[in-house]
């Protein structure tokens, strides 16, 4: 027994390291700007007086997280004058983090209910500084600590973002009920103000990336020469049957066409600016500079990988978090459908549940440096399945009154433990799939692949609601979690932890 807790101190000790502490205070500042562009903005905007309509075209702020893998090579390779001598990670994030508190200050400075469209252009504007946060954050993360502590680092930022999901969102309703919307942006501002703080009195990690003239010119070369111009035109049709059909399918089901026009065509437009660049040979010094920046990063990781291996990571990537973020969008208004109040929903759900969520993240980076990445994740996605069938076996427990507050403690407990589990888990297992040649573009990629199905199929969950009932929907959503536990179940035998 006392070996076990030996060990257990001995895993936490990791936190102490100078490396990690600072991913609790970035990964606040990433996670507070989130629901102040989104679910708080929602309730400012209602309480203005705002249409619902407008409110959820306001939703589609959120956007720019799912899409940032399209300017995370610039973030990735371009060096920026003056400020850059702080080093290419500290030197973003300092930008990013700059025009947060700007768009913030901004926004609590103009009134809803006389300027909507100047909160939307700096809701966007804020959201679109804050993913470019991110890609830096993610960055100096993976590339600040090495593949042993990337479970804890992960837990740390998973601390720090729940926590200021927790400010920003509770803690700014309660600050606008009391002091005005006005001083609740100029606080959530200032506090805000951590992340440029911490961004100075961190140090730069060792860069191993590529900038500028620095890529190889004998690889890009290389690179170029494989590119086949009947390879390209095919990916163009591709491309756009598979956009066409989403947006037809969309269209039919009387849902928002915006993400798939603005997903797909930036791939058509980078699929046809290859294929362009690629037959005009006085466009060659640009096809240079954008295979460096998009093409290499994509080479690089099926090299390292290999199309055996690097399709089913892909896959993994794109499933894994398909089963919690259908059913998660979806809780609130279960909870409701069921009587429960809002008085316990927020007690449970949202301080409660928040804690335990904490806790698993906390957890996960213990089970990391004790099982390995494949395998905590493997338990996240077992235990979130398992608490999907049971929100089913509570929804069959009838419509005549609510049960016991009990039962939703007991469902929000597996809930949100194992999600601290499997969201730590996951973030550092795509931390180690990147290369550090190509870190903030590589792990953008990753987070467009899983966010943007994942919300896709989340906005349907009414629907199926409506026509099966909540048990079937819970259970729909449990067995979405089976082809993600194949695919571990299948790398954990084939593919190495981490590729040579």
């Amino acid at each position: 027994m006392k070996q076990a807790l030996r060990g257990w101190w001995q895993s936490l000790a990791v936190y102490t390291d100078p490396r990690i502490r600072p991913m609790l205070f970035l990964g606040f500042a990433a996670g507070l700007p989130f629901p102040l562009v989104l679910t708080t903005l929602s309730a400012r905007l209602r309480q203005a007086g705002i249409d619902r309509t407008t409110i959820g075209m306001f939703s589609l702020v959120g956007l720019a997280y799912s899409l940032k893998f399209f300017w995370s090579p610039i973030v990735d390779r371009f060096h920026l004058p003056i400020v850059g001598r702080l080093g290419q990670r500290r030197s973003w994030m300092l930008l990013a983090q700059s025009g947060v508190v700007a768009g913030l200050v901004a926004m609590a400075m103009l009134d809803p209910a006389s300027a909507a469209h100047g909160i939307a252009l700096l809701a966007t504007a804020t959201a679109f500084c804050a993913a470019t946060q991110d890609i830096a954050v993610d960055a100096y993360r993976i590339e600040s600590v090495d593949a042993s502590r990337q479970g804890a680092a992960a837990a740390a930022y998973q601390i720090g973002y729940q926590l200021a999901l927790i400010y920003a969102g509770a803690g700014a309703l309660i600050a606008a009920s009391g002091l005005g919307w006005t001083a609740a942006y100029l606080l959530m501002a200032g506090c805000m103000v951590m992340g440029p703080v911490t961004v100075l009195l961190i140090r730069e990690p060792e860069r191993h990336g590529v900038r500028g003239n620095d890529v190889d010119p004998a690889l890009v070369r290389a690179t170029i020469e494989r590119m086949r111009p009947s390879v390209l035109a095919a990916a163009i049709g591709s491309t756009a049957f598979v956009g066409a059909a989403l947006w037809l399918a969309l269209v039919a089901a009387k849902e928002s066409t915006l993400v798939v026009k603005v997903s797909f065509g930036a791939i058509l437009l980078l699929e046809i600016a290859l294929l362009s660049m690629l037959r005009t040979e006085a466009l060659r010094p640009a096809l240079e500079k954008l295979t460096a920046s998009v093409v290499l990063p994509l080479v690089d990781f099926f090299r390292r990988y290999g199309a055996r291996v690097g399709v089913p990571i892909l896959a993994l990537v794109v499933m894994y978090r398909l089963n919690y973020m259908t059913m998660g969008v979806a809780a609130n208004t279960f909870y409701l459908d069921l009587g429960y109040t809002l008085d316990q929903i927020a007690l449970v759900s949202k301080l409660y549940g928040v804690a335990l969520t904490l806790t698993g993240a906390v957890f996960a980076g213990w089970l990391v440096k004790r099982l390995g990445l494949l395998p905590t994740m493997l338990v996240g996605l077992v235990l979130l399945s398992a608490a999907n069938l049971f929100y089913a076996y509570i929804a069959g427990f009838g419509t005549g009154s609510s049960p016991d507050i009990a039962w939703l403690a007991a469902a929000v407990s597996l809930d949100n433990v194992a999600n601290g589990i499997a969201g730590t888990a996951f973030i550092a297992y795509m931390s180690s799939l990147t290369s550090k040649q190509y870190t903030a573009t590589q792990y953008a990629l990753f987070g467009t692949l899983w966010s943007l199905p994942a919300k896709s199929l989340a906005s349907q969950w009414g629907r199926i609601v409506d026509a099966w009932g909540y048990p079937p929907f819970f259970v729909y959503t449990a067995l979405m979690g089976v082809p993600a536990l194949l695919l571990i179940l299948w790398l954990m035998r084939r593919a190495p932890a981490r590729p040579e």
